[in-house]
């Protein structure tokens, strides 16, 4: 199975400005994650997919990593990362091999476990890559979609009774290109498979100041 590694960084955050460069103890957000994802050993092709030229000078001597610059149609706050990855596909194929597996790395989630996502792929694997796996938190009252877990899936959370409730926490996401090309999603109702985790250090997802303040806790 060729799984492919994409980790988006764009330019120019707005509500926290350069965001993927702000150093996090001694290395910056874009760093820890690319440090992570070289860490494994089922992950072998990695690409860095950006717009931001010190990002791109400070990586561009890494042997290990493949650095996509970002076409102007994929520049700004507006662009739907999906349509990041449909790009990042279509130009790999091009230029090296045809991948079966997307697994999709943002920098705003500095830390991450290989015994979860090594668990995750796994899981993928049995499933015969027919369905995704993300990454799910319990639901804390903030702005995103709330779901629960019925008979291993995400399912959509449409009522008061009292069960569980998670929410997506962008630690990692996991699909086959197929996957990918017919939902235009690494998430869809019933056929996404959740690994939840419990770790507060793990849910970190840096938007905000306050999310990046907190994250100075667990370094």
């Amino acid at each position: 199975m060729k799984i492919l590694a994409i980790i988006p960084a764009r330019a120019k955050s707005i509500r926290l400005k350069n965001k993927n460069r702000l150093k996090l103890g001694d290395k910056s957000l874009i760093k820890w994650t690319i440090d992570f994802v070289l860490g494994t050993k089922i992950i072998k092709d990695v690409v860095l997919s950006t717009d931001d030229e010190k990002i791109i000078n400070e990586n561009i001597n890494n042997s290990k990593i493949k650095i996509f610059k970002r076409p102007d149609h994929l520049k700004g706050k507006n662009v739907k990362t999906i349509s990041v990855i449909f790009n990042v596909i279509k130009k790999y194929e091009k230029l090296f091999n045809k991948i079966d597996t997307v697994i999709l790395l943002q920098a705003t989630s500095p830390f991450r476990s290989r015994k979860k996502i090594d668990f995750a792929i796994r899981k993928f694997i049995q499933f015969k890559i027919k369905k995704s796996v993300i990454s799910v938190s319990s639901y804390n009252k903030n702005n995103k979609r709330k779901f629960i877990i019925k008979n291993n899936v995400l399912t959509e959370h449409k009522d008061s009774t009292f069960v569980k409730k998670f929410a997506i926490n962008g630690n990692f996401y996991i699909a086959s290109k197929k996957f990918l090309m017919k939902y235009k999603s690494f998430f869809t109702i019933g056929k996404t498979y959740p690994v939840v985790l419990n770790s507060k250090k793990l849910k970190v997802d840096i938007d905000t100041k306050k999310d990046f303040n907190l994250a100075k806790n667990f370094i």
